[in-house]
């Protein structure tokens, strides 16, 4: 006798990826609203509703479902017709693919287990978004990482290191991780900044040099020779020093050598720090600059922490090295101008989730072709 299958039951392990989907698109939005605020040093909880970015009316409930009611409205606000850019609708089906997928993969892991991987998903999702259009990264969410990384590791260590079989092997391994990711940035930034970092020059003449509001930039231009404040300054330590005098404005005329600039502020010889916002344009002659920048922001470093939270050593090796092809690859199809600074914070994540999901799998293949 034939027997039927049973239709009226559900496979769970196939519902709750969409499950999860669906609570990422959530997520997402709300990413939305931390992606948007921390740049402008906003509360993330006031006002807790979210409100349009171009009139700021408030947005009712019924026009912010995730995903749907971007694609409704055609991209558009409703209160002022106004584009809304289409960032708020990719943030929030990059999370509930995330989510969903991460579901799919780690099926045989309890759920809080797989809630903790999402979460440590969004915050870098979030901080991939950041970096790309702000090049911060917000410490926080660097904490907020790093914590649910940590938890992961305790929940179930052989997602941090296969080998590992307790919970306190998989701390160790989250916590090598860390700070291998935390070392080997800040060594590559100092190592980078020492070789490519520094720039001097000197003239055989005194050459005229000028700093002057160009739009949203500042630019300074000694000779024929410019330098893009925007293009200089990616971290806290960047420089430009100036040895010459000063024409204008007539409350600094004189040899006032040197003169340091940093991003917002020029410093005096005697250390009297003045805000740039106080002059409407600085000039004089020169006999010689140098400048000084960092050859990776230090905010990867941080990021490279929470992948070793999660990832392990060996992940934030992957991550390095696959993300240095990916910020390549990302290079030349935008065609980005030799010296023009690109964030390397969203290639490092993008490795990150590649070496998560299919790392182990990569690497076997890797040895398996070399015959290990």
């Amino acid at each position: 006798m034939l027997i039927m299958p049973d239709t009226g039951t559900m496979d769970f392990s196939t519902v709750l990826p969409w499950c999860f989907a669906l609570i990422g698109a959530c997520v997402g939005s709300f990413l939305n609203v931390v992606i948007y605020r921390i740049p402008r040093g906003m509360s993330v909880c006031n006002p807790r509703r979210s409100f349009c970015p171009t009139c700021g009316k408030l947005i009712p409930w019924y026009l912010n479902i995730p995903i749907f009611s971007w694609l409704y409205l055609r991209g558009k606000s409703a209160c002022c017709g106004k584009p809304v850019s289409s960032r708020y609708v990719l943030v929030e089906f990059a999370c509930a693919v995330l989510f969903g997928f991460t579901a799919w993969e780690l099926n045989f892991e309890p759920i809080p287990v797989q809630a903790l991987v999402c979460l440590w998903m969004a915050c870098m999702l979030s901080m991939l978004v950041m970096d790309a259009q702000e090049m911060i990264v917000y410490p926080p969410l660097v904490v907020i990482g790093a914590f649910f990384g940590f938890g992961c590791a305790i929940g179930a260590p052989e997602l941090v290191e296969p080998t590992a079989l307790s919970p306190l092997q998989g701390v160790i391994f989250s916590f090598v991780g860390m700070v291998t990711g935390f070392l080997l940035f800040r060594f590559i930034a100092l190592a980078g900044r020492l070789a490519f970092g520094r720039q001097r020059a000197r003239f055989d003449s005194p050459q005229p040099w000028q700093l002057r509001q160009e739009g949203e930039d500042i630019v300074m231009t000694i000779g024929e020779r410019r330098i893009s404040w925007a293009h200089l300054f990616t971290g806290k330590s960047c420089s430009v020093t100036l040895q010459g005098t000063v024409t204008a404005p007539c409350s600094l005329a004189g040899d006032v050598s040197p003169l340091r600039f940093t991003e917002d502020a020029l410093i005096l010889p005697d250390g009297v720090r003045r805000s740039l916002e106080d002059f409407d344009s600085l000039s004089g002659v020169c006999e010689a600059y140098s400048t000084e920048r960092e050859a990776m922001g230090s905010g990867d470093a941080w990021i490279a922490v929470v992948i070793g939270a999660l990832c392990g050593w060996q992940g934030v090796l992957f991550s390095l090295v696959g993300g240095s092809f990916i910020s390549l690859f990302f290079a030349l199809i935008l065609r980005v101008r030799r010296g023009v600074p690109m964030p390397f914070g969203p290639a490092l994540i993008l490795a990150a989730w590649i070496w998560f999901f299919w790392g182990q799998q990569l690497l076997v293949s890797y040895l398996d072709f070399l015959g290990v």
